[in-house]
């Protein structure tokens, strides 16, 4: 039995996976992205200080040399570890991983503590077309795999540092209340403020955060009032400009589902600018990924040594292959097999190995035989895989050079010619 939270996929689920990841891999690749992998073990210094009250969901161990060491928690920290390894690869670096990460985390729908993640991310570009560049490649993702039901939440961390702070919270407290933010679809308008009083905010200090963050309406509508409100503050000015950039490059992209949630947070601390988070129409589904620009991560990473901006998203998979599944918009295929070649006996085993070489040959994903069945329990396993043909090579046939080529699906037979094979299939 595997570990809580952690799946064995069987070849039906690993086949419908492989397709969404090419489907995936495609898309980045076509924006320019190149695949990158970082190793599953990271010394645990690496992954500590880096993720805010997270942190306590990385895996950590110690190995035989006393060494202590964690599983990859997130594909960013190691990509940064990797950039500040190598300063001197060509800027601006598009990357995209397609692997697993793996957070001691609570395993309910969706949610599982060993898990692949899907990340783009554009490190060395100052510019924020990078951001839209990556939230356009994101939804158009989604787009290819048939989720045409999703949108793009969009705020910025400096606007929520700048509400916080109109709102008369002490700068100790920011970060805190910016987490707490973060809990509102969790916990819902009530259970943010209960939190917020907690942390021993004035009852004026939570009204007024709250009575910002639910402004409402057309994306440069929501700009605009914030501006009203938080535009003399110096990080709401800036903020609010990157914002507004960012809207006006997805214009161009094309891209029009999106909206300005100013309660959005994005919980990791690493971020600094723009944050999106990718969402389902359909409630009941929620979060399909979520990222943002982390420009101080990889200075802090390197002690200031290296101060490059960044600029990334995951998209949750394992969310998106649940829905995939449900709404059934990919086939349920068992097996990757185009053709079984079932010998009668042994004496036509020769011919029918020779046979499957061929198909092999010809681009054919083959299997045959190795159990030395009959006939009869040869198709009941064709069939038990979903194999679509069989290839049934017997004595008989074969003195008139043909083999009798079978569809399990409409359960039709037809005698072929040995060198007609391939055609006929």
């Amino acid at each position: 039995m595997p570990v809580k939270g952690m799946r064995d996929f069987p070849p039906e689920e690993m086949i419908l996976r492989q397709k969404v990841f090419a489907i995936i891999k495609n898309i980045f690749e076509k924006y320019g992205f190149e695949p990158f992998e970082t190793p599953a073990v990271e010394l645990a210094k690496t992954l500590k200080g880096k993720y805010g009250e997270e942190e306590k969901l990385i895996y950590e161990f110690e190995d035989k040399g006393g060494r202590k060491l964690a599983l990859r928690y997130d594909q960013t920290v190691p990509l940064v570890r990797y950039i500040v390894e190598n300063p001197e690869i060509p800027k601006p670096f598009k990357r995209y991983v397609i692997g697993k990460a793996w957070r001691a985390e609570e395993v309910k729908k969706g949610r599982y503590r060993e898990f692949y993640q899907c990340d783009i991310d554009t490190v060395g570009a100052k510019s924020i077309l990078a951001d839209a560049e990556i939230v356009a490649c994101s939804l158009d993702v989604l787009e290819k795999l048939n989720l045409k039901d999703s949108y793009i939440r969009l705020n910025n961390r400096k606007v929520l540092t700048a509400i916080v702070s109109y709102a008369g919270v002490k700068e100790e407290k920011i970060i805190q209340v910016i987490r707490t933010i973060d809990k509102l679809d969790k916990l819902g308008r009530k259970g943010v403020r209960d939190e917020l009083k907690k942390l021993k905010l004035k009852a004026t200090e939570i009204k007024k955060i709250m009575e910002i963050i639910s402004i409402s309406g057309k994306p440069n509508e929501v700009i605009l009032k914030a501006k009203k409100i938080i535009g003399k503050i110096k990080q709401g000015v800036e903020g609010l400009g990157e914002l507004g950039e960012l809207l006006k490059y997805l214009k161009e992209f094309g891209v029009e589902n999106y909206v300005v949630d100013l309660s959005l947070a994005r919980g990791l601390d690493y971020y600094t600018g723009n944050i999106f988070e990718i969402m389902s129409k359909d409630k009941k589904i929620g979060s399909l990924g979520g990222g943002g620009r982390y420009n101080e991560l990889i200075s802090k990473f390197s002690n200031g040594k290296i101060d490059l901006p960044a600029v990334g998203l995951a998209l949750g998979i394992e969310r998106i292959i649940e829905i995939i599944k449900e709404r059934k918009i990919m086939p349920i295929v068992k097996s990757v097999i185009d053709v079984y070649i079932l010998p009668i006996n042994q004496k036509v085993l020769s011919k029918a190995i020779k046979i499957a070489k061929t198909l092999r040959d010809e681009g054919f994903n083959c299997e045959i035989d190795l159990m030395g069945r009959g006939i009869s329990k040869q198709l009941d396993y064709a069939s038990s895989k979903g194999i679509p043909k069989v290839v049934i090579v017997g004595p008989k046939d074969l003195a008139k050079r043909k083999v009798t080529v079978k569809n399990m699906e409409t359960g039709k037979e037809e005698k072929v010619n040995v060198k007609d094979i391939t055609k006929v299939l």
